[in-house]
């Protein structure tokens, strides 16, 4: 979740183009059903009545898109109304959990007050980034009529399991961060102390004739009662954990909306990032959840928000090099023609490959050819295509010095930042790796590897880091892909996908062998000819997520004959 731009890059959409006619701005309250004002502002073309573009958001509402993109957008006919959801910016009332009930009342409210206005022609593409890519979303489950597309990028589709809890294991840096970045933002200490100081402040626009600022600070007053994020989910370790407000977390979900969108008619363009958290299992998520939603995907390999490429074999260029979908140019045509209603986009996937920058199109999820080959732990440390046949072991005490860095796919989630692992040679010191013989070929990797582990451990709890690398003929260790489980939350009826409830907990008798799965995260990439491919096991990642158990130092053995890592994978072929 973050402060960053709706579509930052959208600012060059229009290249050489007359400049249009000033659109027409007002900000001014909307108000829900409960009779809490929320604050939005509403941004005009000049032909009427007109299709809206709506974005609703908690970090500012004057942040969303900058002017370039807002000219596009109006130039295209589009007018664009952008809120401060409840309990944040220049809005009233508080809010006590993510995407609360209130907050999805607050959607239906939105929508049905942009179709009563005489500017409106009761068309609306609802879009955003992160947080605000699931309130799109949510639009789109609503059911309302007035919702006729959507563009959400960079969604959680189960914010537990894809974002704050992956694996079980408390995402520590995320939750931690965030909860202070948006306990700031809600508070507006500064403004509210000082009015002098409300106009300083980038996620607080006041309303039209709010000079004085006194309404906005009578709003900041209510959001002294909102939620902290950081103490709210102090203590949540299981899927079905309940806020302090006695709220079930999940309940706000997208993944609890599956029924919703699974019927939903509306086009969807669905956007996420190899390496950006999970969105991309997340929005592959809602593809398979609604085999037969509109939905067009685009997956690539973005920072959160997509404005760097992430390629862990070539530099890091714009994202519009030739040949690649330039995501504002694709939103823009999709709106026009969802707004239209000249034709449902045809479902699919449009993905790229990192190492060949290529993309292309599959309908199903992994593509077709792509096929799971098993490499076995071998001993000396190798990844075999065949297993030992021995009951070999391998001793792993944990160190909880490991580290994934402080530039990896869950920080980005914190404002966009770069996506560097950097080589893993040093990292991997800390880890339990395997390592393959060179291939003899390039293959291409493409959709989530599995892991298959036997061990025992000396300690109740714990958690498995699992980690697809690959290994370049100098020695550069290369970051693809990884997974993670906490020990004691395995339970529940597929090994590849725990329950995370609290009724399943299932703490290790130790020293007695245990079988786990982990599923890694989806990915596309190719790796050359004379790489090795390798599979790092660590029980910690220190800047990042929790540590288990809170004390003691875990000793796994590790069963060899038994322990395999399941690679998706075919021939290179561009």
């Amino acid at each position: 979740m973050t402060k960053r731009l709706v579509a930052a890059a959208l600012a060059a959409l229009i290249v050489g183009a007359a400049a249009p006619a000033e659109p027409e701005r007002h900000a001014l309250a909307i108000t829900m059903p409960d009779t809490v004002n929320l604050a939005a502002d509403v941004i005009l073309p000049v032909a009427r009545p007109a299709p809206a573009i709506l974005v609703m958001t908690p970090y500012g509402r004057r942040s969303r898109l900058g002017k370039g993109a807002i000219g596009a957008f109006t130039a295209a006919g589009f007018a664009l109304v952008f809120v401060d959801t409840r309990g944040t910016g220049a809005s009233q009332g508080h809010i006590d959990m993510v995407f609360s009930p209130e907050e999805r009342g607050d959607i239906a409210a939105i929508l049905s007050w942009i179709a009563a206005q005489p500017w409106s022609n009761k068309r609306v593409v609802t879009t955003g980034v992160s947080y605000d890519a699931n309130l799109a979303a949510l639009a789109v489950a609503s059911g309302s009529p007035v919702v006729v597309g959507a563009v959400p990028r960079f969604i959680d589709f189960d914010t537990y399991r894809d974002l704050a809890v992956p694996g079980g294991v408390r995402n520590e840096m995320l939750l931690r961060q965030w909860g202070a970045l948006t306990g700031a933002l809600n508070s507006g200490g500064p403004c509210l102390i000082d009015a002098s100081r409300c106009a300083a402040m980038e996620n607080l626009a006041p309303l039209d004739g709010d000079t004085d600022f006194s309404l906005l600070r009578a709003a900041l007053h209510d959001h002294q009662k909102d939620w902290n994020a950081t103490v709210g989910t102090a203590r949540y370790d299981f899927e079905d954990d309940l806020v302090p407000s006695g709220r079930p977390l999940r309940d706000g979900f997208l993944s609890s909306q599956v029924a919703r969108l699974r019927a939903s008619p509306v086009p969807v363009q669905l956007w996420g990032s190899w390496f950006d958290a999970a969105t991309a299992d997340s929005a592959l998520a809602w593809y398979a959840a609604a085999p037969s939603a509109p939905i067009s995907l685009y997956l690539g390999a973005w920072t959160h928000g997509g404005g760097q490429r992430v390629d862990p074999f070539l530099p890091s260029p714009a994202e519009d090099e030739p040949g690649a979908p330039v995501p504002p140019q694709v939103f823009l045509d999709f709106a026009q023609r969802a707004a239209s209603g000249t034709g449902t986009p045809a479902r699919g996937i449009t993905y790229y490959t990192g190492g060949a920058a290529v993309w292309r199109k599959t309908e199903a999820w992994p593509p077709a050819g792509i096929v799971p080959v098993r490499r076995y732990l071998g001993a000396q440390n190798t990844l075999r295509d065949r297993a030992d046949g021995v009951n070999g072991t391998d001793i792993y005490r944990t160190d909880y010095d490991a580290s994934t860095g402080t530039t990896n796919r869950w920080t980005t989630q914190m404002g966009g930042g770069p996506v560097a692992y950097g080589d893993r040679a040093a990292a991997d010191r800390h880890l339990l790796t395997y390592t393959s013989a060179p291939l003899d070929h390039a293959i291409e990797v493409t959709g989530a590897a599995t892991v298959g582990l036997r061990l025992a451990s000396t300690h109740p709890d714990g958690a498995v880091f699992a980690y697809l690398e690959a290994v370049s003929p100098e020695g550069k260790v290369i970051y693809l892909s990884e997974g993670d489980l906490r020990l004691a939350l395995r339970g529940g009826a597929d090994p590849f996908s725990p329950s995370f409830l609290r009724a399943d907990t299932s703490l290790l008798t130790p020293d007695r062998a245990i079988e786990i799965a982990i599923r890694l995260h989806n990915v596309s990439a190719v790796v050359p000819k004379g790489y090795r491919l390798r599979l790092a096991l660590a029980g910690a990642d220190r800047d990042t997520f929790g540590r288990y158990p809170p004390d003691g130092d875990p000793t796994w053995t590790l069963f060899r004959a038994t322990s395999y890592i399941d690679i998706p994978q075919a021939a290179w072929t561009r």
